[in-house]
């Protein structure tokens, strides 16, 4: 669902915007994302905190303890609007999150048998994943 600023927001209420310029995601991130947000975006993963922490090169005390303050860093805010924006862009192109959520953890031959899930934790992984949804979304996945 759209709502009315042009931000898509999902059943968990987490709103990002619908595509973010690379200077609107460097803003944002420079600005700090709420702790709570590494919570939700793991909802929307479908990934316990034990499986999000690595997501965000940390360890579960670290992760914890994060997501409990009112600011998060640049580096990890912008990981997670990175995730975000990968949990929403998936749910888009099959339609349905929990799909989406199954298809992350299923091995691909595409990555060499690896889950999308598995490589989420580095940009390059992220934008890798991206690109198979991309093709996925225009059939022309192989």
């Amino acid at each position: 669902m759209i709502n009315q600023i042009g931000t898509r927001q999902t059943e968990e209420t987490i709103m990002f915007p619908v595509s973010l310029s690379p200077l609107q995601l460097i803003d944002r991130s420079r600005q700090g994302l709420a702790g709570a947000e590494a919570g939700r975006i793991a909802r929307l993963l479908g990934v316990s905190d034990k499986e999000m922490a690595p997501l965000l090169n940390q360890s579960i005390a670290t992760f914890h303890r994060q997501s409990k303050s009112v600011r998060l860093d640049a580096a990890t805010s912008e990981r997670l609007l990175l995730l975000g924006r990968l949990a929403n862009y998936g749910a888009t192109v099959f339609q349905d999150q929990g799909k989406f959520i199954r298809w992350l953890r299923r091995p691909l031959r595409l990555l060499g048998e690896r889950s999308p899930l598995a490589l989420l934790d580095s940009p390059t992984g992220v934008q890798l994943v991206e690109d198979i949804l991309g093709r996925i979304e225009y059939g022309v996945f192989s």
